[in-house]
């Protein structure tokens, strides 16, 4: 495939911004597709706390103004690379007085553990603004990519406000979704600092959503072509309101339209074999540097050494989505397992207070830390000798494949992107990777547990076991690939002239 202009858009990207899996795949996804010969321009908001490396440089573009409901707000661009030029990222900043990214945390404020009340205007101010600078480049750009809700209304501006933009002439739109659970509503009083009229609002119309508009339909509706980040979710949100979140239908009319592409992960960053954040090290060959791991995670989480009971590690948002509300049930017969367990993560006051009571009651087993620890997610991932997801819904997950590769056996929901990496190990033929249940309840986590705890007890299938997620690959080679491809179609479209418009999609949803 020649090499394209790809303009990448989104709420986060590692190192600068990042709360979860969305920062690491969009800045991994630009990586590979630099690595492939593609020029990759990463857009994001420029955060107070913006965490830029050391080397990288920094040049001002200056202020512009932005079209703001009657009026317009002021934006100031800062381009930042590596030394190298590998990775350039446009930060986004308001300049306005009410400075919508000049505060604590991305989305929510750590005070309240809510959501900025503004985030619906930060968020579109973004998209707008992005767009504006990307006219400002005075370069043509192949693919505009717009990531999850917080990024929806760029395709929608391309394809409304920009018809006549030359820059945009040939342009292909992609949306990704990452997590369909976070959409985006708000009153329709949006529509018009967007720049749109009233009339665009009526029942069924691409911005209306059960009387309010919904940032993630918008996406979905004026891109060219959606992406999801697994096949499976692909299929899932498609079929019912428990996974679609009331979006369902708007895919089903896109089904043609919409793609499953696993994400990757970033095997430089995350190899036992040279892991920064490790004492020890070790690999598929040899292992011995995994029982260091461990000894190290019991000595640092302040277990015993003995019983000497297998580690199950949980790194993970702590919000219902991620399966929590099944350990309240469990919670006497968890206890009962010959296993400690140790917990990272943030999230709703509920599940923190559930595991800081069990880490102060039994602090021979649990272990809880509530913090965005990057150092101690390493060392959890490789210290553990299991790893709990028990998901109601996942997209995609990358913790699976992080625990596969360090040889740490995953214990899954099969749902998402854990059905389509991790698969039920049979120790007869020794084949398959984890050990997965399927049906969204506290006993059929239980019992996956009780069989993972079981052959952990059998050395030679254990190794096996290991070695098998140990060999898999899910480097973003492949998912590069299924990106080319993917864009590859939507520009044939464009040439075809078939995209969405204003008056195609009026009354298609």
């Amino acid at each position: 495939m020649k090499s394209l202009h790809i303009v990448h858009l989104a709420s986060e990207m590692a190192p600068l911004a990042k709360v979860g899996g969305l920062g690491d795949v969009v800045a991994a996804l630009a990586g590979e597709q630099a690595r492939r010969g593609h020029r990759v321009l990463v857009v994001i908001p420029h955060y107070r706390d913006i965490a830029l490396p050391a080397d990288w440089r920094v040049h001002d573009l200056g202020t512009t103004s932005v079209p703001w409901g009657v009026g317009e707000e002021p934006a100031r661009f800062t381009l930042v690379d590596d030394p190298r030029g590998e990775q350039r990222v446009l930060l986004v900043d308001h300049t306005g007085p009410r400075r919508f990214f000049n505060r604590a945390g991305l989305y929510d404020d750590p005070v309240t553990r809510e959501g900025y009340p503004d985030n619906a205007e930060r968020f579109l101010f973004f998209c707008r603004a992005a767009v504006e600078a990307l006219k400002g480049f005075g370069e043509h750009f192949d693919i505009l990519h717009a990531h999850d809700q917080q990024a929806a209304w760029v395709p929608c501006f391309v394809r409304t406000h920009e018809t006549d933009e030359p820059v945009f002439e040939g342009t292909a739109t992609i949306f990704t979704i990452h997590n369909l659970g976070y959409q985006g509503i708000v009153d329709p009083w949006v529509l018009g600092v967007a720049g749109f009229p009233r009339e665009v609002f009526f029942p069924q119309s691409p911005f209306e959503y059960w009387n309010r508009v919904n940032f993630m339909k918008v996406g979905l509706v004026f891109a060219d072509l959606i992406s999801t980040v697994s096949p499976t979710y692909a299929r899932e949100i498609q079929m019912s309101g428990e996974y679609g979140y009331g979006l369902e239908g708007v895919l089903r009319k896109r089904t043609g339209d919409v793609r499953g592409i696993l994400n990757g992960i970033d095997p430089t960053v995350w190899d036992p074999a040279t892991d920064r954040y490790l004492d020890t090290h070790y690999s598929r060959e040899n292992l011995s540097g995994k029982a260091a791991a461990s000894r190290a995670l019991a000595l640092a989480c302040g277990f015993p050494m003995e019983p000497e009971w297998p580690i199950v590690g949980v790194v993970s948002r702590l919000v219902e989505q991620k399966g929590f509300d099944l350990f309240e049930p469990a919670e006497e017969a968890l206890c009962d397992l010959p296993a400690r367990f140790v917990i990272l993560g943030v999230g709703q006051p509920r599940y923190m207070e559930f595991f800081r009571r069990l880490a102060d009651a039994r602090p021979h087993q649990w272990f809880f830390a509530t913090a965005h620890d990057e150092a101690f997610a390493h060392r959890i991932e490789a210290g553990s000798d299991l790893f709990l997801m028990p998901s109601r819904y996942e997209p995609c997950g990358l913790n699976q494949m992080y625990s596969l590769r360090y040889g740490t056996v995953p214990v899954v929901r099969s749902t998402g992107g854990l059905a389509d990496t991790v698969h039920e190990f049979d120790p007869i033929t020794r084949k398959g990777n984890g050990f997965v249940f399927e049906e969204y309840e506290p006993d059929d986590m239980l019992m996956a547990l009780r069989r993972a705890l079981a052959v952990r007890q059998e050395h030679e299938s254990w190794r096996a076991l290991q070695r098998n997620g140990m060999s898999s690959d899910f480097s973003w080679r492949v998912a590069g690939e299924n990106y080319d491809r993917l864009y590859e179609e939507a520009l044939e479209r464009v040439a075809k002239g078939r995209v969405p418009t204003m008056a195609s999609v009026r009354d298609s949803f």
